[in-house]
């Protein structure tokens, strides 16, 4: 049972049968006005939140050893690696690489303060395995699968003054002599000594055979203290980073999905305070190409760049057909460049990209807040996705959708908290 009760003032007992984890409280606030439509996104005082759903490694571990043994062989669950701190990376794999064979690669909560959709991949996982639907069955014939549902195992256990308190970044301490360099070299930009950890969205390199040595011309030095920035690729320091990379290499598939949960949340529109519930992306870079500092020019393929436009429009349009809901709440994510984040490094490599960016679900704003419906459009705009590549329907969709569609995202909503927490 995954039930925890969250004050504003104080963290409550566990009930029985319950991990031992304790839940941090975040500070008190002022009593603010609702901001946005429904009332949010940010806690206000004397709300209790649930926490119910946010699943630990070890429950991750559990639910996907029941799923592998309940799939009678459609499943294979594999340790493709192994975190900073010695916790499991799993992968749960529904086919081998396989020319005749589309291959999907799912990456969740790289970032371990964005819960929900561990739990919405859990619950595709159990369907990929389990359902006899024509469907899923149609989806395993056609497609490669794997999906990894926790990248970040460490920052999603991370604890504060004994209490658990999931952070964005993994639990890391730079240390140059594991890479050869000098004991005064600066620290990758993206490095939090808060943690210490690094923020392994920025950690990758379209180089797919980058290794952070002395022999390594570009790399973080003392000469001018450079570390690095966002419009640059990263240096593949942590464990998690280059695992990922190696799966890769190994499916070299034609889609990756990325899943975050958004913070802060925004707003629909300029006019309309409602909450976004999703932010959708197709590209990740803002030239059709990246040349790096060692003269290495990676381009987009333009078939890469319009599939990848497909998706994003497929699953807008999947989501809105049934009228409006909050799970129609869906907008564009702003342009961004960032060569070094898993998405640009990986579409700069062939593969078809998709943002799913889905709202709060992290223990600094909602929490569990509206995590039915947060759940189930994470789910079900993954499966349609991949309803969509068995059928061909994506490649029916107008690329211009994407561009001229569907709406860009409204401005960001504060948090009235001002302490800094």
């Amino acid at each position: 049972m995954r039930r925890i009760l969250f004050s504003l003032f104080l963290v409550v007992a566990m009930l029985a049968g319950m991990t031992s984890m304790a839940f941090a409280a975040p500070s008190a606030q002022t009593d603010d006005p609702p901001q946005s439509v429904p009332n949010g996104p940010w806690v206000t005082p004397n709300q209790t939140r649930e926490l119910q759903r946010f699943i630990t490694i070890d429950e991750l571990t559990k639910d996907l050893q029941n799923s592998a043994a309940q799939s009678k062989g459609r499943m294979v669950l594999k340790q493709f690696g192994t975190s900073n701190q010695g916790r499991p990376l799993w992968v749960a794999q529904f086919g081998q690489p396989d020319p005749k064979k589309t291959g999907i690669l799912i990456e969740s909560s790289i970032h371990g303060d964005e819960q929900i959709h561990v739990v919405s991949m859990v619950n595709l996982i159990q369907t990929l395995a389990t359902s006899g639907n024509k469907d899923v069955r149609d989806i395993l014939d056609k497609l490669t699968i794997w999906i990894i549902p926790m990248m970040n195992p460490d920052g999603s256990m991370t604890e504060k003054d004994g209490l658990w308190y999931p952070t964005r970044e993994n639990v890391q301490t730079w240390k140059p002599g594991d890479f050869g360099l000098p004991a005064d070299t600066p620290a990758p930009f993206y490095y939090n000594t808060r943690v210490p950890g690094m923020n392994m969205n920025r950690d990758f390199n379209p180089n797919l055979n980058y290794k952070l040595s002395m022999d390594t011309n570009v790399r973080p030095n003392t000469v001018g203290n450079y570390r690095g920035r966002s419009s640059e690729p990263g240096f593949e320091v942590a464990p998690e980073t280059r695992a990922v990379v190696a799966l890769f290499k190994t499916l070299k598939p034609k889609v990756f999905i990325d899943l975050h949960m958004q913070y802060p949340t925004y707003a629909q529109s300029t006019t309309d305070n409602g909450m976004n519930t999703l932010q959708l992306l197709g590209v990740v870079l803002t030239k059709n190409s990246y040349t790096d500092r060692d003269g290495n020019i990676y381009t987009l393929d333009p078939a890469v760049v319009a599939l990848s436009k497909q998706m994003n429009s497929l699953v807008y349009q999947k989501l809105t057909a049934n009228g409006n809901s909050l799970q129609t709440n869906i907008t564009k994510y702003a342009p961004i460049n960032y060569p070094g984040s898993s998405l640009g490094a990986l579409e700069l490599n062939g593969a078809a990209i998709m943002l799913f960016e889905g709202r709060g679900g992290s223990i600094y704003d909602n929490g569990q807040k509206g995590s039915g419906v947060l759940i189930q459009q994470m789910y079900n705009g993954v499966y349609e996705t991949l309803k969509a590549f068995v059928s061909g329907e994506v490649y029916t969709i107008d690329p211009a959708f994407y561009d001229t569609v569907i709406p860009n995202s409204g401005p960001g909503i504060p948090n009235p908290r001002d302490d800094g927490d």
